[in-house]
């Protein structure tokens, strides 16, 4: 959303701090390159991909302990890289965020050697945010709504071409999504979550035996608020939002129950403002819930009274691996690696 974005870059870069006891290893910090801000991170076991502005793209072999820059598509150095996926057979998918032809689809079969172009906005009114691709190559992108409605594009080929899908679901005035973290879609095999924003209100979308549903959230919209990051949960879902508008308030971190159908609100988060990015993982059978945002990087999971805050740089998505690690990526080319909580 690109009033969002403007707001999001004028926001303040906070001090990073130590691990703070959440785990017995420390932090491992990259600084890769002060000049870009990385917006989006993926991994599939120990590749790593991260992406962000100025047509930035670069990768880890090693679970996040050395990284590499991969050249980027051609001709890409001006745009924003909000999004990016490796999926299990090696390829990488590629969204940048902008106005109009600025928002694109790639991918990348070896390893980013050679990039192809799928798809790149038509009208001036496009505005790509994020999207999401299954382990059978089903996929869907959100982008700001326009003069025909929601804005969803689907892939049934791993992103190697995209068409526009009706949702049969009006849309609300204003509403689009946050190109913040690459996680406003998200989902498995069997569904899809959207989180939108900028609307009346904060709602979650869902794609479930071919058929999208509207789910209102207790996340309050209007400009630049709204939902920021969704994840399924074994139980449900999770949303994570807030408002661009104020730093004065907490973050919002809630859990919606799909059998009892009620959300449920999560401690104050230690972040304030919104939530940008987040991450779910099993680890030790306890269901870890990772955010990040400009004010840091947090943990907490059920039987915790409070977060954990673990950075306090700016970290703008995430991404996790039971048997692996949490990484974070940021403003000024940083890359964070966190041991997770209850791991050896």
């Amino acid at each position: 959303m690109k009033n969002a974005i403007k707001l999001a870059v004028a926001l303040g870069t906070a001090m990073l701090s130590t691990f703070a006891g959440a785990t017995e290893k420390a932090t491992i910090v990259h600084d890769l390159d002060a000049n870009i801000s990385f917006q989006a991170v993926s991994r599939m076991g120990e590749r790593v991909w991260a992406s962000g502005t100025k047509g930035a793209v670069y990768t880890s072999d090693d679970d996040g302990l050395h990284w590499r820059k991969v050249p980027g598509p051609v001709a890409s150095e001006a745009l924003q890289f909000r999004d990016i996926q490796v999926l299990e057979t090696g390829r990488v998918v590629l969204m940048s965020a902008g106005e109009g032809d600025s928002s694109r689809l790639f991918y990348s079969d070896n390893s980013g050697a050679h990039w192809q172009e799928t798809l790149r906005g038509q009208q001036a009114s496009t505005f790509f945010d994020c999207f999401h691709i299954n382990a059978q190559g089903e996929g869907w992108l959100y982008g700001d709504s326009d003069s025909d409605g929601l804005y969803l594009l689907h892939t049934d080929n791993a992103g190697q071409s995209w068409q526009r899908t009706s949702a049969g679901i009006a849309a609300q005035p204003g509403e689009g999504g946050f190109a913040s973290s690459g996680t406003c879609v998200n989902g498995s095999n069997s569904g899809w979550l959207i989180g939108t924003g900028n609307g009346p209100q904060g709602r979650v979308l869902s794609y479930e035996n071919a058929k999208w549903q509207s789910l209102e959230s207790p996340l309050a919209g209007g400009e630049a608020s709204g939902i920021f990051s969704v994840q399924p949960s074994v139980t449900g879902l999770y949303a994570f939002g807030g408002t661009l508008q104020t730093k004065d308030h907490a973050a919002l971190a809630y859990h919606y129950d799909e059998t009892s159908k009620h959300w449920r609100s999560l401690p104050p988060p230690p972040l304030k403002g919104a939530i940008y990015g987040s991450a779910i993982v099993e680890a030790k059978g306890a269901e870890q819930v990772w955010i990040a945002n400009p004010d840091g990087v947090a943990f907490w999971q059920p039987g915790m009274d409070a977060w954990q805050q673990v950075s306090q740089h700016e970290i703008w998505s995430l991404t996790c691996d039971a048997g692996k690690s949490c990484i974070g990526v940021g403003k000024q080319g940083r890359i964070e690696r966190y041991a997770l909580a209850n791991q050896p």
